[in-house]
């Protein structure tokens, strides 16, 4: 992670009622959801075409959206 902190950077998500920790990469940061494993949240990434290497609290609220 890098040292500055953007200013939106969230440092939790709320998506489908579970708290999200923002400073995991999204794909890690989606398998706290019940039902959604690594491989699941790697293939959601892709179609909503999202970069799997940033972290959850980078996302803007549009990509969180998809």
């Amino acid at each position: 992670m890098s040292l500055v902190i953007p200013e939106k950077f969230q440092h939790i998500l709320r998506v489908l009622s579970t708290n999200i920790d923002g400073k995991r990469t999204v794909p890690i940061a989606l398998t706290a959801i019940k039902g959604v494993g690594r491989r699941y949240a790697h293939v959601v990434l892709k179609k909503a075409d999202v970069d799997p290497f940033k972290r959850a609290g980078e996302c803007s609220d549009e990509e969180v959206e998809k």
